[in-house]
């Protein structure tokens, strides 16, 4: 007997006896822990003492339930501890024929101590709230699918992402929503995870939003399985990247425009280089051909001087001899031969004139160009007659300019005396709304070969010049009709130093009032010394 007593007294769960009102008969030490009481203060009192106020009511449920039953009757209630504090329980009470008092049966009641599951319960429903609202409120979109591929469950945002309600994502599956392009190979990688083949698996896919938009997400899909490891659900966290994609793509764009931009610019170089090269080349013989300009010249100063200023001086010397040896001789001298000892010596002069004036470097500004040009024309060495015709409305300010258009009209007139054959050349200034303009025409020969013209020294020389003052230089010419040198200035030229390239300036309206010969075939042009200093 004293077994079972010890039995009962030091069984780990805690044990009370109490009769149909509820008063307590017997009870051991797990109870008496429980209850922090002692057993004198316990034995003879009502149960009910031990009750939390709000559970009563469920014990005197329960003690109803002991008396018409014989079976174990359960209830869940809270105890309350002589700290006050509550204590949640389950009661499991059994009615027992071998435990009677004054005829009545007692009734043998387990207490089951659920502080534990209670404070673990409590801990579950907190983390599931957690991670409910963490499902629910995440800046990602949060799918469940089933192993078939099934949606079983969707967060606020994955629903959001592809505009359907959470019901409709539960009626449809992933093969619904994904792009046909990109099925193929989900379900790929969807297979292996469920077979167990890979843990988890991750990728750019592009889904189908209820509105027939295309989007671009980031997808990391796993699984959860049971304790046997059956799978139960995939788990997929879908970022929208769609925007990233589109400034990947504008960057993409970007990178091919600049590409394409660098090869142009690249190739543009090139081509400059080349062109720079040629120039270079060209110069390179423009100053061979300058160097051999200036031996033609020197040859053809020797020739003038030969030709002209030493056969005066020979027939001076000649007619001095005979004018000496007749006054030798006492004879009389015929005063038609000083005349022509003096006319030979003022042609001589005139020509050392008109050779030295052709050499020497006449500075011309704004207001001495015409006069210049008159000077110009009206020398005597040219084999063919010139004339200048200056429009009333002609003006020029700037020095610079008019030196330029003066050495410009000297080259053309020399080059059209040595090659045009004319009967006459005509230096023509005027003005128009468009600019000033010099004309320097001939009716000579003409040639037909416009190339031909342009690759002669003088052509570059006056193009040069021309292009210093912001204008254009242009020779009109055609076999047996002569030539036109036309240069072209606007009202605002732009200052020396500052070469434009040629067609910047629009031609004069004047070039209809101007005849159609010109002042000089340039088909030997090359041959000619540049006439500037």
């Amino acid at each position: 007997m004293q077994r079972y007593i010890d039995l009962f007294d030091f069984a780990p769960i805690g044990y009370v006896t109490f009769d149909r009102v509820g008063r307590i008969e017997e009870i051991n030490f797990a109870a008496i822990r429980l209850l922090r009481r002692s057993r004198r203060q316990l034995i003879g009192t009502t149960f009910a003492i031990c009750i939390a106020k709000k559970d009563t009511q469920l014990f005197l449920n329960h003690l109803r339930e002991c008396r018409s039953s014989d079976s174990p009757v359960v209830t869940e209630l809270n105890l309350t501890g002589a700290d006050g504090g509550k204590i949640p329980v389950l009661l499991s009470s059994t009615a027992t024929l071998s435990l009677m008092k004054d005829g009545a049966r007692l009734y043998q009641t387990a207490i089951f101590d659920l502080t534990e599951r209670k404070r673990a319960e409590k801990a579950l429903r907190e983390n599931q709230q957690r991670l409910q609202a963490t499902y629910e409120r995440a800046l990602i979109g949060i799918s469940e699918a089933s192993p078939e591929g099934n949606y079983v469950g969707a967060n606020e945002e994955f629903c959001r992402i592809l505009g359907y309600t959470k019901d409709e994502i539960l009626q449809s599956a992933i093969k619904d929503v994904t792009h046909k392009e990109d099925y193929s190979r989900e379900i790929n990688l969807f297979r292996q995870l469920v077979a167990g083949e890979i843990p988890f698996y991750r990728m750019e896919k592009r889904y189908v939003c209820k509105d027939g938009a295309i989007i671009w997400t980031e997808l990391l899909r796993s699984i959860v399985r049971d304790s046997e490891g059956v799978p139960l659900y995939t788990i997929g966290a879908e970022r929208d990247i769609t925007q990233q994609k589109k400034a990947e793509a504008a960057l993409q764009k970007s990178k091919d425009l600049l590409e394409q931009r660098v090869r142009e610019r690249t190739r543009e170089l090139h081509r400059t280089n080349k062109e720079l090269e040629n120039e270079i080349e060209r110069r390179k013989g423009l100053e061979g051909e300058i160097l051999s300009v200036s031996d033609r010249e020197q040859q053809r100063l020797g020739q003038e001087l030969h030709d002209g200023l030493c056969q005066h001086l020979t027939a001076v010397a000649f007619m001095a001899r005979s004018i000496a040896t007749r006054l030798k001789n006492h004879r009389v001298v015929d005063a038609n031969d000083i005349e022509k000892v003096a006319q030979l010596v003022n042609d001589a002069a005139s020509d050392t004139r008109d050779l030295s004036r052709a050499l020497h470097r006449m500075d011309v500004d704004a207001a001495g160009l015409v006069t210049a040009l008159q000077d110009l024309v009206d020398r005597e060495v040219w084999r063919t007659p010139c004339r200048l015709h200056v429009r009333p409305s002609f003006r020029i300010d700037d020095d610079m300019a008019a030196a330029h258009l003066y050495r410009i009209a000297r080259e053309a007139v020399i080059n059209a005396n040595k090659h045009a054959q004319a009967r006459e050349i005509v230096v023509k200034l005027e003005n128009s709304r468009q600019g000033m303009a010099l004309h320097v025409i001939d009716n000579g020969v003409g040639c037909s070969n416009e190339s031909k013209l342009k690759q002669g020294l003088g052509f570059h020389i006056m193009n040069y010049r021309a292009q210093l003052l912001g204008g254009r230089l242009k020779i009109d010419s055609a076999n047996g009709g002569g030539t036109c040198v036309s240069c072209y200035l606007p009202n605002h030229a732009p200052g020396p130093g500052k070469p434009q390239e040629n067609g910047q300036v629009k031609e004069s309206a004047a070039k209809s009032a101007t005849a159609p010969a010109a002042v000089t075939s340039f088909q030997h042009l090359e041959g000619h010394r540049a006439a500037n200093p």
